[in-house]
């Protein structure tokens, strides 16, 4: 909710793409902490604390930002937005990779990438519901965000404990699996720039507000729909081969987005398959990393692949709206189109030994 609505907000106030962009890009730095704390903290106080403390830490942050309606005071507290949203995402994916079991792992992965989101649907279509002329949007999502509390509560004994010492070790997997880390950063790359100014692109496309916003939750909900159907997929099929589909299928869609942007049914349509694809990368990269592997050495990938992620999140909106400000409204299609082209080659490399024996 927070990137569509503050990006509408920012844009009213007349900041510029850039500007725009880098806000939301503040909001993703903070993962970039991720990777020496992550493991450290779940280490130390286990995976139920830590994703607790990110609920109270979200909660706080995103009361605050009514209070401060300025795009300078929002860097800091959308630092804090993100690093507590980020130690809930890193407790949950190492959770659900532990518990899963291998022949299954891809579609229970799926079902739990359903639930994730849904919520990132959710957001969006409040906006649409109740407007964005006021902050009863948010405050509907710091009610959603502190009920989180109550499953959390109910399974803290069911959490499966830590064995090992987590550490930091991203050179590491960058050495011996690069396409996963890669499709981390890829994934950033092209997951916030849609999430952060997708609603801009709309608005300057000349789209009101809400219709704008629109476009984000087809994109969700193509992700929320997608997410068990491409899970089921990765335990069936060669899941590099699946990665490569998905990514040369996101790249088509994302070029034909100025193409069909005036016809409501064919945007719908091209929306959706952006969010399957690009929502495939998650649940197929979660299933390659539980596949290979377990205990302190998941805790450890799952924080690097977050920090890659993290990184991509961070210069995505940045880079995307400043194509924005240059080229116009289409410079934000034609970046994403390219950074899935770029990494279709990095895969194809890959499976063909250009740097030595694919990881999965």
């Amino acid at each position: 909710m927070t990137w569509p609505l503050l990006a509408i907000v920012l844009e009213r106030q007349g900041v510029p793409g850039w500007l725009n962009g880098l806000s939301a890009s503040s909001q993703m730095l903070a993962i970039l902490a991720i990777a020496p704390l992550g493991p450290r903290l779940i280490g130390r106080f286990g995976t139920v604390r830590v994703m607790a403390l990110g609920i109270a830490g979200m909660v706080i942050g995103l009361l605050l930002l009514p209070v401060y309606p300025n795009v300078w005071a929002w860097f800091p507290i959308r630092f804090v937005i993100g690093l507590s949203a980020e130690l809930i995402f890193v407790g949950g994916d190492i959770w659900i990779n532990q518990i899963a079991r291998d022949e299954t792992r891809g579609k229970l992965i799926g079902v739990y990438g359903t639930f994730l989101h849904a919520g990132f649907a959710v957001g969006p279509a409040t906006i649409v519901i109740v407007g964005s002329d006021s902050w009863t949007a948010l405050y509907l999502g710091v009610a959603a965000v502190t009920c989180g509390l109550v499953p959390l509560a109910w399974g803290r004994n069911l959490a499966p404990v830590v064995e090992g010492k987590p550490r930091s070790r991203m050179l590491y997997f960058l050495r011996i699996v690069p396409t996963l880390m890669v499709a981390a950063l890829m994934f950033g790359l092209i997951d916030s720039t849609v999430l952060a100014l997708l609603p801009v692109y709309g608005v300057q496309k000349g789209l009101n507000a809400e219709t704008a916003s629109m476009l984000l939750t087809m994109f969700v909900l193509g992700g929320v729909v997608g997410q068990i159907p491409i899970g089921m997929l990765a335990d069936k099929m060669d899941r590099g081969r699946l990665l490569a589909w998905a990514t040369l299928i996101a790249m088509f869609s994302i070029a034909a987005l100025p193409f069909v942007i005036g016809h409501t049914a064919m945007t719908w349509i091209a929306m959706m398959i952006m969010g399957v694809t690009i929502g495939s990368f998650y649940v197929i990269a979660m299933a390659m990393i539980g596949a290979r592997f377990k205990h302190a050495d998941l805790v450890s990938i799952n924080a690097s692949f977050v920090f890659l992620w993290g990184l991509g999140d961070v210069v995505g909106p940045f880079i995307s709206g400043a194509a924005i400000d240059i080229w116009g409204p289409d410079g934000l299609p034609a970046t994403g189109a390219v950074v899935c082209a770029l990494f279709l080659v990095f895969i194809v490399w890959q499976r063909r030994g250009g740097a030595g024996p694919y990881p999965v």
